[in-house]
């Protein structure tokens, strides 16, 4: 359930889109929520790495429980990120997010999306 970060030069705003699976990332033309553009350029993200327990350093992440296994910190650290963000990531980000912070697994909820759209978790 990857979440893809693009530049329009339409607007030139900076949005975030958020796709079911990677092959929807390569079959689906990205759109700006924003202003319906189809200029997009794909910016790299932020990334923070989580190295266990201690304290943060550097890059890592600001709140090591924001992990797959933690599906409430997880839930959180998405919050943050919409709150975060000029535009909104849309209503599957909406339900995912609610899952996670009824406590379901990421895995889970993966397992689930991938079905509803014929995707299993098979790797190639």
């Amino acid at each position: 359930m990857p979440i893809y970060e693009y530049h329009c030069e339409d607007c030139d705003g900076e949005v975030g889109i958020f796709f079911l699976s990677i092959s929807d990332v390569e079959q689906t033309a990205p759109e700006c929520p924003e202003c319906g553009g189809k200029k997009l350029n794909r910016i790299m993200s932020k990334v923070a790495v989580n190295r266990g327990k201690g304290p943060a350093r550097g890059n890592e992440a600001k709140n090591p429980r924001a992990s797959a296994e933690d599906p409430k910190a997880l839930a959180d650290a998405m919050g943050k990120a919409e709150a975060g963000s000029k535009s909104g990531f849309g209503e599957d980000f909406k339900e995912v997010k609610g899952r996670l912070e009824k406590g379901e697994s990421s895995t889970s909820i993966e397992k689930k999306l991938r079905k509803r759209v014929g995707e299993t978790m098979d790797t190639h």
